[in-house]
């Protein structure tokens, strides 16, 4: 012992408990007796011992990793997408994701455009269920959408399937949006009051 606390730096007092701990670790196998035997174990177990505690470490942080990807409900960025024809390809983006549901408010459908009428129409289509808050009735054939109308709508806005949602400028100029259900559910409660309060058409 004398020459392992010369070795070490540590008071030979302290040894045994110092062994003890990497004993429980693996580092090094004791044997009972008097007085009780250390010894480093085989470099083949040590690696295995290695091997498995890194694979451990990793199962570890993969299954954290896919806790706090599952309970992110939230993602935490807003873009902010400028021009008109990076917003009406964000309009579209949204309307083709839609699955179930798609509520739209606008002062005019007509002046979206060729890209989001079709859009539209194709999500009818896929069986979206599509309601319109506007500001004026629309040419637009709205054959299987619902609409309704509020003469004072101003902006664009848009959710689909209570998580993905968009808020434009009326000219298309700047728009933001988000794929983020707490503000998508946010948004969309605050549309489906003015659903309800809207004249129907």
């Amino acid at each position: 012992m004398s020459g392992i606390s010369a070795e070490t730096g540590i008071h030979h007092a302290n040894l045994y408990t110092v062994l003890d701990a990497l004993s429980h670790r693996g580092l090094v196998v004791s044997q009972e007796g008097r007085p009780r035997v250390y010894r480093i174990p085989s470099l083949s177990h040590m690696e295995e011992m290695l091997i498995a505690k890194v694979r451990q470490l990793r199962e570890d942080l993969e299954e954290l990793h896919k806790t706090r990807h599952e309970r992110r409900e939230i993602p935490t960025l807003i873009y902010t997408v400028r021009g008109e024809v990076d917003v009406v390809a964000k309009i579209v983006g949204l309307i083709e994701r839609a699955v179930e549901t798609l509520l739209v408010v606008a002062p005019s459908l007509d002046a979206l455009g060729e890209r989001v009428l079709q859009s539209i129409a194709e999500a009818t289509k896929r069986g979206v269920r599509i309601r319109a808050i506007l500001a004026e009735p629309t040419s637009f054939d709205t054959a299987g959408m619902e609409q309704r109308i509020k003469r004072d709508t101003m902006a664009i806005d848009m959710v689909a399937d209570s998580k993905e949602a968009l808020i434009s400028m009326p000219d298309l100029s700047v728009c933001g949006w988000a794929d983020n259900p707490f503000i998508s559910v946010q948004l969309e409660g605050f549309l489906e009051q003015t659903w309800q309060n809207s004249k129907k058409e």
